[in-house]
């Protein structure tokens, strides 16, 4: 694929575009789903820090008595958390640091680039923030974040999501108020109903 740049009635020369794929393109998706998978692979492939948690894989996921047996589960070590951004999670700042320095290794391996400054830290039930950084940049340490349009918070509270929520609410319920509330128009069942 060759490309031009045109700035203020001048064409540039054609030069090579030697990655990335054409906008629109059907299988971006994919693709960029595979080329991510692969490249977290290559990072935390052979990582052992992360969160431990008990899985099982056996395709019987809506048997009830299955989930209650202790047979064919797996301890599993989750390093990651994908879907529009990337989560990155650990039980010590230590281990977070090994694994923040082994994406940043993998994502130049492979020609990544990532916002220092939009990476954040969320530290989850210890008292002191921890230092973690990335090339001599210190990452900010946050008390919430959304992910997924969801607040998490540092201490484990919903409030914050709760009140994210219920102010949504409310200004939703107050925009009806003269299209719906004071339309007389409207019956008194249509607006129940609404």
């Amino acid at each position: 694929m060759k490309g031009t740049v045109v700035f203020d009635g001048l064409t540039s020369d054609a030069f090579d575009i030697r990655s990335g794929v054409k906008q629109s393109c059907i299988l971006a998706p994919t693709l960029l789903g595979i080329f991510f998978t692969v490249m977290l692979q290559h990072a935390f492939g052979s990582a052992v820090e992360g969160i431990y948690l008990w899985t099982r894989s056996d395709g019987k996921v809506f048997n009830l008595a299955r989930l209650r047996a202790k047979t064919k589960v797996q301890l599993r070590c989750l390093c990651d958390f994908l879907f529009a951004d990337a989560a990155v999670t650990a039980h010590s700042a230590e281990d977070l640091q090994w694994l923040m320095i082994r994406f940043s290794v993998a994502c130049r391996a492979f020609r990544l680039t990532f916002s220092l400054k939009k990476t954040q830290i969320m530290r989850q039930g210890v008292n002191s923030p921890p230092d973690i950084g990335i090339s001599d940049y210190e990452l900010e340490v946050v008390r919430d974040f959304v992910y997924l349009g969801s607040t998490i918070s540092d201490s484990f509270s919903l409030d914050t999501e709760l009140n994210k929520r219920i102010g949504k609410t409310s200004t939703t319920t107050s925009r009806l108020t003269k299209r719906v509330w004071a339309n007389n128009k409207l019956t008194e069942c249509t607006k129940i109903q609404v």
